[in-house]
């Protein structure tokens, strides 16, 4: 395709978008408020994703406490039966002189005036069991509970519930991407389509002198990614402005967790919003040609 070829077709794209200005506003606002949508749909997803990663370093951790009548060779027999729950990725033995030594560690008075013999009958041994999936935490406990040796158990279920909503609120912010995009198609083909009726005789008078399909849907096609790029940026504004002071204010409510900053998700959200706005813009202008095209 020569220059001068791409040059007009840009000419003609941009003659077609000022002709018909209502429906160019149309796609414009449509197509603005799908990149504004999906970007907070994308922000949702990252931070979700985030919260899972955080929450499941505290919450993948469950203590086992071993009775305190359990001797050191019965403490780790009930390591090896631990090891066989589903579900657990690794098992940790912390014995009765590391729970006092940490017992120390933590507040000196908790150890304070006691006997190492009175100590080992107050700070049994335990163990640490990890896991990966937040879903195995009922599993775990319920393996837990049946081991005989086994005192008292101990999961922060409220962290991993945390990481079951994240996922869910994960699935959701990608299915909305998808119906969001569906739902922009369909608008960009019917605003395309109402533009391509108005110059139906042009399109005739074009065909019948020999012009290709692809040379006629091009215009349309520069329309649909011209008309992405200027939503692209006002949504990355509207975003980089509303983005980090919906930060400060969480921060200020003191929500306890830390947000993702936007200079680390720029890249990756413009490069998301212009290859989604970029195949809208094309696909919707290019598939509702078709009957306009047999003649």
């Amino acid at each position: 395709m020569s220059i001068n070829t791409v040059a007009y077709l840009l000419k003609d794209s941009f003659h077609g978008m000022r002709k018909d200005m209502k429906n160019t506003l149309i796609s414009l606002g449509t197509m603005f408020a799908t990149m504004l949508l999906i970007a907070v749909a994308y922000l949702v997803y990252m931070n979700e994703n985030k919260l899972i990663n955080d929450t499941k370093d505290r919450s993948s951790n469950i203590v086992a406490y071993v009775a305190i009548n359990q001797t050191e060779g019965e403490a780790l027999k009930i390591g090896d039966e631990i090891e066989k729950i589903l579900g657990v990725t690794s098992v940790t033995y912390r014995n009765k002189d590391y729970a006092i030594n940490l017992a120390k560690s933590l507040n000196p008075i908790m150890v304070e005036g006691f006997t190492d013999e009175v100590l080992r009958t107050i700070y049994p041994a335990y163990y640490v069991v990890t896991f990966d999936d937040v879903n195995a935490v009922n599993v775990i406990v319920s393996g837990l509970s049946k081991i005989n040796g086994i005192d008292d158990i101990t999961v922060n279920k409220y962290a991993a519930a945390k990481a079951r909503d994240a996922e869910i609120y994960k699935a959701v912010a990608i299915v909305a991407i998808i119906y969001i995009i569906e739902f922009s198609v369909f608008l960009m083909m019917n605003t395309t389509k109402l533009m391509m009726f108005s110059r139906r005789k042009e399109i005739s008078i074009m065909k019948y002198v020999g012009a290709r399909n692809n040379f006629i849907r091009a215009p349309f096609a520069m329309r649909g990614v011209f008309i992405a790029i200027i939503a692209v940026a006002l949504t990355m504004v509207i975003v980089n402005v509303a983005y980090p002071a919906f930060i400060k204010s969480m921060n200020t409510l003191e929500s306890g967790f830390s947000f993702i900053s936007f200079d680390k998700l720029f890249t990756e959200l413009i490069i998301l919003l212009f290859g989604i706005g970029v195949l809208i813009g094309i696909v919707g202008s290019a598939t509702s040609m078709r009957k306009y095209l047999d003649v």
